[in-house]
């Protein structure tokens, strides 16, 4: 039969949802391909344009206190999540998405054990602008190669998700980019000041400079700006503004290595030494 869907792998930061989301994922996939039995998930539908392996999806299942990410995959148009929770259909799911170029959207969506609802991404416009910057202390890279990602840390989502103030969420935006040996870089990132969630008052959050080895894939470090304080946050990102200052000055705050990232967590440097 034509492969009409493609079963997305969640990402999770705890190993037992993790197997049981990708045990429901494997019974998902049996279920559509054989028709013996009848899965409950939600189909989430991509437009012509959306790339999908740079699609972001942030969900939780209602009655989870942990919900999880999903996997992106190349080359499909839809992602399929599993509604099944404890061996019973969900009751409803709330989700965070977002795709390069478009505005973050919010789902929050009844469901019911007996439909498999679809939903429509409809990408709402969002221009870019850029983001000049110059580095200094890039000694303490140590020689390491490393790329740039900006990344949006939303201090809304776990209001709307139902989560523990303590588990953050964070969508990487824009292109990742090399390090140059001399330190200037400039970033291109989404104007999420006109963005209708990003952009309003109720839905603090902001931009953050991650330094990632090339190599490992593994997060070494936080950028965190020198100098104009007025963009400046108290947890060393950028304010979300609709321009920036013609260059700003960063200098890179070392993660512990015996930290570990997870995707969408809101890894955060400690000392005061990092920011000078």
């Amino acid at each position: 039969m034509p492969r009409r869907y493609r079963a997305a792998t969640p990402v999770t930061g705890r190993s037992g949802v993790r197997e049981r989301r990708l045990f429901t994922t494997l019974i998902l996939v049996a279920g559509i391909c054989s028709g013996q039995s009848r899965p409950h998930y939600i189909e989430i539908k991509l437009p012509p344009g959306v790339i999908s392996e740079s699609f972001f999806i942030r969900y939780v299942l209602a009655g989870e206190d942990f919900g999880a990410w999903v996997q992106p995959l190349t080359g499909v148009s839809s992602y399929v999540i599993s509604a099944t929770l404890d061996g019973q259909p969900a009751t409803g799911i709330k989700a965070i998405l977002y795709a390069p170029g478009c505005a973050i959207q919010t789902l929050d969506l009844p469901l019911s054990g007996s439909t498999n609802p679809q939903y429509s991404f409809i990408c709402q416009p969002l221009r870019s602008i850029s983001m000049s910057a110059a580095l200094i202390r890039s000694d303490r890279f140590y020689g390491r190669e490393v790329k740039l990602q900006a990344r949006y840390v939303t201090r809304w989502a776990q209001a709307f998700l139902g989560l523990d103030e303590s588990i953050g969420t964070v969508i990487p935006i824009g292109e990742a980019v090399d390090l140059s040996a001399d330190g200037p870089f400039r970033l291109t990132i989404p104007d999420l000041s006109q963005d209708p969630l990003a952009g309003t008052p109720d839905h603090p959050g902001e931009l953050q400079v991650w330094a990632r080895e090339k190599t490992s894939g593994a997060i070494y470090a936080q950028l965190i700006p020198t100098t104009t304080q007025l963009i400046k946050t108290r947890t060393g990102g950028v304010k979300v503004q609709h321009e920036y200052p013609s260059e700003i000055v960063f200098a890179p705050c070392p993660v512990s290595p015996h930290r570990s990232e997870k995707k969408g967590f809101d890894i955060r440097p400690g000392g005061d030494w990092c920011d000078r």
